[in-house]
């Protein structure tokens, strides 16, 4: 199983990091950019989930409209800075995979994508939302609006861990700790926690904690449920030192290579981890559980979609192009290439996807995936909020600043910035 990216997702519920939106009107005026070849078909993605299964829907869709397919890979951060800069020139692609659900809603409100709902509604046969989870569907709406088709959806929060090292994986927060301490020896970790911010969703989730309440201007509420949250993280670095510090980089992919080097006993991450493990390193005995409890048991909701630009040469091909790629036929097989979890209903059910037991844990995960609030990326202070949790949390987690003292002064810096 290898991808969503993070983030894939990434998450959503703050597991990933929303893409600022870009408004029009006020943006800085940019060079003229050359325009495209009507012929040419652009489409930006994720690096990591360039599958075979959508390289084969593309090349055919490419081949049927005659057209030349440009498709064009990115780590998220660059694929930000790409689609930004694109917004502000006025010359788009045609199709981009969005980092999270709250993207496309961010963008869309800034008038840079658009709301897909009366493409979805003449076009019954795609099943958009009915044949949907609706977690994945709800989560890209906002005042009745649609800005993207799901793609992918996955749990952060799913225990990865090695059954050469641990007979049987912990449930609880408490016993997770107990089989760190006990796996941590020699130049092995019991554990290894995430540079990226958006690892932390399923911890505080787990304290039944909300990232953001951006109405009310609120954030990582309840604050008791915050502090323990970040404090059980940062001391199984500082303290039991069950884990080794992280360091800052983009590349989310740190406490998988160490567990496939044999250098972490367990890793806490989402099914996008699953390939690369499997790839990576076959003769791990790879063990994947649910998510661990805390006061409650929870993950954080993951996965991206597809969104169209408003600038886009011709909206309704991009449109059908969402409609083949997020196909079950397809879905399965990118389930059966990489071990992603997708988000329809009719996916779910297919025996090849109710009798693998990996994605039967996964299954699990998405039932217990913590709310996200809506409100934030619609407010259009998502990128900047995360930034400033981006920077709160690597000073906890890296840097080994207060955890109190920290979390407090997050709190004041995103209120102020609603």
């Amino acid at each position: 199983m290898h991808s969503f990216n993070r983030r894939s997702f990434l998450q959503l519920g703050l597991g990933v990091t929303v893409l600022g939106a870009v408004g029009t009107a006020c943006s800085p005026a940019t060079p003229a950019a050359k325009k495209q070849d009507p012929r040419t078909f652009t489409i930006y993605w994720n690096a990591g989930h360039g599958y075979q299964a959508y390289k084969e829907v593309i090349d055919q869709f490419g081949k049927d409209h005659d057209l030349q397919m440009n498709w064009q890979k990115f780590q998220w951060p660059d694929l930000t800075t790409k689609l930004t800069a694109d917004f502000r020139s006025g010359n788009v692609p045609d199709l981009v995979e969005e980092v999270s659900a709250g993207t496309g809603t961010q963008y869309g409100l800034a008038g840079n994508v658009l709301a897909l709902d009366e493409f979805a509604a003449a076009d019954k046969a795609f099943g958009f939302p009915d044949d949907f989870l609706d977690q994945a569907v709800v989560a890209r709406q906002y005042e009745d609006k649609t800005y993207s088709i799901p793609l992918h959806l996955t749990p952060n929060g799913l225990l990865f861990y090695n059954k050469a090292m641990i007979d049987k994986p912990p449930t609880t927060w408490d016993e997770f700790l107990a089989v760190a301490k006990e796996t941590t020896k020699d130049k092995v970790s019991g554990t290894a926690l995430n540079s990226d911010a958006s690892y932390a969703a399923p911890f505080y989730n787990q304290q039944d904690v909300i990232f953001s309440d951006a109405k009310g201007k609120q954030f990582m509420i309840p604050s008791d449920g915050a502090l323990k949250a970040l404090q059980y993280m940062q001391d199984l670095i500082f303290t039991h030192k069950v884990s080794p510090a992280p360091v800052a980089t983009t590349d989310y992919s740190g406490p998988q290579k160490l567990f496939s080097a044999k250098r972490a006993a367990m890793f806490v991450s989402g099914p996008w981890d699953i390939g690369p493990v499997r790839q990576g390193s076959p003769d791990i005995d790879l063990g994947l559980a649910v998510p661990l409890t805390g006061s409650v048991q929870a993950s954080a909701m993951a996965g991206s979609g597809l969104m169209v630009p408003a600038k886009a040469k011709d909206p309704k091909l991009s449109w059908e192009l969402i409609t083949k790629l997020a196909a079950v036929k397809v879905e399965l097989a990118a389930t059966k290439e990489a071990g992603m979890s997708m988000p329809r209903k009719s996916w779910a059910a297919d025996p090849a996807v109710a009798a693998d037991p990996n994605l039967g844990v996964i299954a699990k995960a998405l039932a217990v995936v913590a709310k996200q609030d809506p409100a934030l990326p619609a407010s259009g202070k998502a990128a900047q909020i995360n930034e400033l949790w981006k920077k709160a949390y690597q000073q906890m987690i890296i840097q080994h600043a207060p955890v109190e003292r920290t979390l407090a002064d997050f709190r004041q810096q995103a209120g102020a910035a609603l």
